[in-house]
This record gives C-alpha cells, structure tokens and sequence, in this order.
C-alpha cells in the first residue's frame, strides 16, 4: 500500500507498540507447546501418539530455532500455521481447552502483527486502535508532521505523537500531508 491512497487520502504507517510483547509472549507459548509434545512423546504407548508428538515437536521446533537465530524477529507465517496445527493435534487427543486457546492466539497473532496505518480523508482521521477510534476535523486542533514525527492535537487536549519510520518516511510527501490536514481543518472551521 502506498503512502498517498490519492490527493483527498492519506495512510500513514505507525510503528506496532504491542508487537514487541506478543512476539515475547508467542515464544513462551510455542516453548510450552514444544515441552507438552516432548512429555506426550515421552509417555505415549501408541504409535499414533508418537507419531503425532513427534509432529508436534518438529512444528513447534521451526519458529523456535527461527525465534533464537533471528536478532529482528521477522514475521514469519511459520508462527500462526505451528499454532494452528498445534490445536489440530491438540483436538486429536481430546483436550479441546487449549485447542480453542491455541487457534484464538493464533487468530490474535494474525490481528496483532498487522500493519498499523492512521488514515486521513476529508471526513476525518482513522485512528486504528481496538475499537477503531474516528474522529471528525472539528475535533482536531492541529496535525502535522515535523522531523519524522506525527503530532495530532485534538481539542479534547489529547495530544498523540508518533515516531514514523525513516523508510517510510523517505517515501511520503510530507508538506503536500501537513498542506491537506491544515486545509481540511479549516475546510471544517468554515
């Protein structure tokens, strides 16, 4: 997606504030999951068991060793799928608690590593927080975008600022940005 969406459109990217602590969180999970499958491998009498415990190993195993030799902690679609299939197995042996746990991180993982992206029109600024948050120009003080940080000031004294990435940065025409917030705000006033 490009920084300009047209001339009355903007989406500006926003750095993942929660990214750091899900991506904590999922290698906590995903060594659970590595040690479940060890202890059911360990203590399965069937061959079947084995067989799926040995699959359950080598699934969660990948974004382990992925996770410890990555300084950047990529994204990889390794994470997700290791869950998924991890609940598959996990509904095999009738523990269908963790099952629906598993899938549910899996789900959130997905909705967490998204890009985040703030979207100015002029109807408004769409601020991507859980609810998305709306809020008309006759809300907004001032927006504008200095030094690679985006301040948007609303009236309501909340005052949000936000560190852009420089590759982003590099890319986006930031005085024909601040030229429109500043014609939309007082587009409103009029």
């Amino acid at each position: 997606m490009q920084a300009t969406l047209s001339m009355n459109k903007f989406a500006v990217e926003i750095p993942n504030e929660r990214a750091k602590t899900y991506r904590l969180i999922t290698l906590i999970i995903l060594l659970l999951n590595f040690f479940v499958f060890g202890f059911v491998y360990m203590h399965s009498i069937q061959l079947a068991s084995a067989a799926g415990a040995v699959t359950g190993l080598t699934v969660n195993a990948i974004p382990i060793v992925f996770f410890l030799l990555n300084k950047k902690h990529i994204k990889t679609p390794l994470l997700e799928i290791s869950f998924f299939i991890s609940a598959v197995l996990t509904l095999f042996w009738g523990n269908y608690v963790a099952a629906v746990l598993l899938i549910l991180f899996s789900v959130f993982g997905f909705l967490a590593n998204k890009k985040l992206r703030i979207l100015f029109s002029e109807d408004g600024i769409i601020y991507p927080s859980f609810p998305v948050k709306k809020y008309a120009w006759s809300e907004v003080e001032q927006v504008i975008w200095k030094d690679d940080i985006l301040s948007i000031d609303l009236k309501s004294n909340k005052l949000m600022q936000l560190n852009i990435d420089k590759t982003f940065a590099e890319t986006f025409p930031v005085q024909a940005f601040n030229d429109f917030c500043h014609a939309s705000r007082n587009m409103e006033r009029i």
